[in-house]
């Protein structure tokens, strides 16, 4: 039995669901362990996978409080509040995985439950393989890592730093992982220590090499696969959106982060839209109705992000991994305005890539109007809007022949 721990937002549980489909086609069972909020969308990527609710919320930790809105404007912050809400999640976690994991079984994980994996496999002698989806692991390469900017040029430094970042990543769930040890007896263990010994075990990179550049110093149990992308579902948009499409709108939207979102950002893109004069479509949170803002703003609850994004002008984003890897292979423009974590990074990127202005920059974690109508029209109108439009077709017909999928089930196959 493979057991994907697919702990936090829809970008770490869609690849991970599309990964639990694989197994199963190729002849495996799987089961995905996710919040449960995230139960229909494991029953429609694997429909075939046992599924494990973890009784926590995505919303508790997006919750805009005052507390929260200071403490995400830093990476320091940023790693206080994910290690908070995993805290919520011990309990649930430990039942799940010390009462049906077995000798004989795979867990595959992400940073969040790497060091509850590995008490698993001291414990009840199952084995292990670490996913992840962007450039934390520790190198010299500043192009390859998630933080450059604290690069500083001497690869003694930047490789401690990269190393301390690596071990901070798999003490996020250090909540976790103190719980699994407990129910297991075993001894505690830091996280230092932790992370030399999953590093011990296989860990896989699924993200585009145009994403994430491979880095010949990279733990050397590291193999780059590719996104994890799921095979495309049928899909048709609705009537109003359909007829949206027709005026190839740009879109503005944030994933998982919509929640995040307030009334003072959807006036932002009303208001930009006045002031630009193009449609913008855009994800609606959940408590504003869906429909028509203006004339020239649509809000849609939810859309397939692989089929949405080829069908509108332009995509300006959160730049999550799962979101970002989606605008790659779309062939459309595309230009980040990230919340925190990862999604600089892949902000950084795709503007390297040529696939779209400078990033945009959010003004005391609000959208602004004048960045937002910077973007939009850089985007369609402006003087280098054809060359993106040219070089975001070009990486797509190269990021579409990646199979990350395939590439990932058979590695793990050697592994059984």
């Amino acid at each position: 039995m493979f057991v994907l721990l697919a702990l936090g937002s829809r970008g770490d549980v869609q690849p991970l669901a599309a990964l639990a489909d694989a197994l199963i086609a190729s002849g495996h069972e799987a089961r995905v362990v996710a919040l449960a909020e995230y139960r229909p969308l494991v029953s429609h990527l694997a429909p075939g996978a046992e599924f494990t609710a973890i009784d926590t919320s995505l919303g508790e930790a997006l919750t805009r409080t005052p507390t929260q809105e200071v403490l995400s404007r830093s990476f320091g912050g940023q790693y206080l509040l994910l290690r908070r809400w995993t805290s919520a999640m011990t309990d649930s976690l430990a039942d799940a995985l010390v009462c049906s994991v077995h000798s004989d079984d795979m867990i595959i994980t992400g940073v969040l439950g790497r060091g509850a994996a590995m008490a698993c496999v001291a414990g009840l002698g199952c084995r292990m393989t670490t996913v992840v989806f962007t450039g934390q692991l520790p190198t010299t390469h500043r192009e390859s890592f998630l933080a450059p900017q604290f690069f500083s040029g001497w690869a003694p430094y930047d490789r401690w730093g990269t190393g301390l970042s690596w071990r901070l990543s798999t003490s996020l769930g250090s909540a976790l992982t103190t719980c699994v040890r407990r129910r297991l007896g075993l001894p505690h263990k830091g996280a230092a220590a932790l992370t030399r010994m999953a590093d011990k075990y296989p860990i896989i990179l699924a993200a585009s090499p145009l994403i994430v550049p491979p880095a010949p110093d990279w733990p050397a149990s590291t193999r780059q696969t590719g996104y994890l992308c799921a095979p495309p579902q049928p899909w048709q948009p609705g009537t109003r959106l359909a007829e949206f499409l027709t005026r190839n709108p740009v879109f503005v939207g944030f994933g998982s982060f919509t929640r995040f979102t307030c009334e003072q950002d959807l006036t932002a893109i009303l208001d930009t839209a006045r002031a630009t004069g193009y449609p913008l479509l855009t994800l609606s949170p959940s408590e504003t109705e869906n429909g028509h803002l203006s004339d020239d703003v649509l809000a849609i609850a939810a859309a397939p992000f692989e089929h949405l994004f080829g069908m509108v002008a332009a995509t300006i984003h959160h730049g999550g991994a799962g979101t970002t890897h989606e605008a790659l292979r779309s062939g459309r423009p595309s230009v980040v305005i990230p919340f925190g974590v990862d999604q600089p990074f892949h902000a950084s990127r795709l503007h390297a890539l040529g696939m779209g202005p400078e990033p945009g920059r959010l003004r005391r974690n609000r959208l602004d109007v004048a960045e937002l109508t910077r973007l939009v029209t850089e985007l369609t109108t402006g003087p280098q809007a054809s060359q993106y439009a040219r070089r975001a077709r070009a990486l797509a017909a190269i990021s579409r022949h990646e199979d990350g999928l395939t590439q990932t089930v058979e590695l793990l196959e050697q592994q059984i």
